[in-house]
């Protein structure tokens, strides 16, 4: 699937969330983020972790935790925050589209890299009826129509996903299918060729 978001984008979209959910951040929170940043993730997770559970309504939190396992390649245990962000945002805490896009990658690809395929695809198929702009949303049904040998679903969802690939967040660019390891069973057919060749690939 697409890879993990950069650090530096998971940071700048998710730093002020808690500033519109939270009257103030607190030590705690500022600290975990330090430690994050600086790539002391155990520690990170400890002190996300702390804060969540004193209190579960901080969304920005929520996403640092789930992010902060993810890097740890911990995926079945980041969808629980991932999740719980979700939760928080239909309940009134709203995130902007940016954010709502980082979040549907990260939890998508921890579905998928879970062997939770089914939840994986329900996702992303949600996230393409309310976001249809956004190509990685397609990329990745790409990826698990790939995972299902699906092969009409591996090319349909690519040829999309790149009709939108200027949808890219701000400093992210599309993968390139030619070297997604997702995509390793149809180096040599003839179809997909064809249409890396189309998308210039």
């Amino acid at each position: 699937m697409a890879k993990v978001l950069a650090l530096a984008m998971i940071v700048s979209c998710f730093g002020a969330v808690s500033e519109c959910a939270q009257t103030s951040e607190t030590e705690n929170l500022v600290k975990a983020k330090q430690l994050y940043a600086s790539g002391q993730l155990a520690k990170a997770e400890k002190s996300f972790a702390e804060v969540v559970r004193h209190d579960p309504s901080n969304i920005a939190a929520e996403m640092y935790l789930g992010q902060t396992l993810f890097r740890e390649e911990k995926f079945s245990e980041a969808i629980g925050p991932y999740e719980k962000v979700r939760t928080l945002e239909k309940a009134g805490t709203k995130l902007t589209l940016t954010q709502r896009r980082i979040l549907g990658d990260q939890l998508a690809m921890a579905y998928g890299i879970s062997g939770r395929t089914s939840d994986s695809k329900a996702l992303l198929r949600e996230l393409v009826r309310a976001d249809p702009e956004y190509p990685l949303n397609f990329y990745n049904l790409a990826c698990v129509a790939a995972d299902e040998n699906d092969k009409a679903g591996v090319l349909k969802n690519l040829s999309l996903a790149f009709q939108h690939k200027d949808q890219v967040l701000p400093g992210e660019q599309m993968p390139d299918p030619a070297s997604d390891p997702s995509f390793r069973e149809y180096a040599e057919d003839a179809d997909f060729k064809a249409l890396l060749s189309r998308l210039g690939r």
